[in-house]
């Protein structure tokens, strides 16, 4: 299954007397770029949550929020559990104080201003947890956190299957533009034929003779201008590797996986075997197909900058 880059989860759990809140987002990047926001108290946590995130997330920009919300007293009434450092609170306000007389400061010294230094406020608790509690803390954590990549994984690739059919049917219209550049690569040989052949034939009569070697010598001319101009117009090598590279970006859709830049590879290259198509020849009908062509690759181009 084809996985989309875009996708979001979110999960609220309790642990003891704690309540979490968890939300995973996930955007396009070319490669695996994780951000993780999490309370200064879980900071031990973070490399074991960033090395789930990584085996469970191939590619993408990773966003993961973790928030402890209020905890709740047995009798259902809320319990902030903080506490505040007296000492250290006495210690900011005295700096505070004394940096606003040297600066010759009006405004006074506020709680604000006290308690925006670190430590000042403190959750009670997260600080006195023994190696047992915070492995059980570690363990609950990680747990949520797999059920949280999975629900992730799953819209991801809800959205993926959609953006696979989308895809698909574009490269069944490629297919017909294939169809539509075998007939008139057909008609184009005959056109330039004719038109080689007309212009040696206006020659001949502006400039009659009856030496046969002469006359012969303009029919190997005449052969010769036909053949380089049919080669000029030769575009089966492009129309089969355009083959190619739809029947391999169909396979790439079908089979599924981390397909994102293989496919962008795949669509320069036949973007590029496009161009040479309608550089060759050189005809309005071909012209028109190529245009198309050009816009539905940049198309699936965009919609696979979102594909794992």
């Amino acid at each position: 299954m084809i996985v989309s880059m875009t996708g979001f989860a979110s999960r609220i759990f309790t642990h003891g007397e704690e309540t979490y809140k968890m939300e995973l987002k996930s955007l396009n990047h070319r490669f695996l770029d994780l951000k993780v926001r999490i309370p200064r108290d879980l900071a031990p946590f973070e490399t074991p949550v960033k090395a789930a995130l990584e085996a469970g997330i191939k590619r993408g920009s990773i966003d993961l929020w973790i928030e402890r919300q209020s905890g709740t007293k047995g009798d259902g009434r809320s319990d902030a559990g903080f506490r505040v450092d007296e000492e250290r609170a006495r210690s900011a306000h005295a700096s505070l104080e004394s940096l606003r007389v040297r600066l010759g400061l009006q405004e006074p010294v506020t709680l604000r201003d006290v308690i925006s230094f670190p430590e000042v406020v403190i959750r009670a608790g997260a600080e006195e947890r023994d190696s047992a509690q915070l492995a059980a803390l570690e363990s609950r954590l990680l747990a949520e956190l797999g059920q949280l990549i999975r629900d992730l994984t799953d819209m991801r690739k809800s959205e993926g299957g959609r953006l696979q059919e989308a895809l698909l049917a574009i490269v069944a219209g490629f297919r017909e533009s294939h169809g539509k550049f075998l007939m008139l690569r057909d008609e184009i040989r005959n056109r330039a034929r004719d038109k080689v052949k007309k212009r040696i034939e206006q020659c001949f009569e502006a400039y009659p003779t009856s030496d046969e070697r002469l006359r012969a010598l303009m029919e190997t001319r005449i052969a010769q201008e036909i053949s380089a101009a049919l080669d000029r117009l030769d575009v089966e090598e492009e129309l089969t590797r355009f083959k190619g590279h739809i029947d391999a970006i169909e396979t790439l859709l079908k089979n599924g996986g981390a397909v994102g830049k293989k496919l962008d590879f795949l669509f320069q290259e036949l973007n590029r075997e496009i161009n040479t198509l309608g550089n060759k020849s050189q005809d309005l009908g071909v012209s028109g197909e190529v245009i198309e062509l050009k816009t539905r690759i940049e198309q699936m181009r965009e919609q696979s900058l979102n594909l794992e």
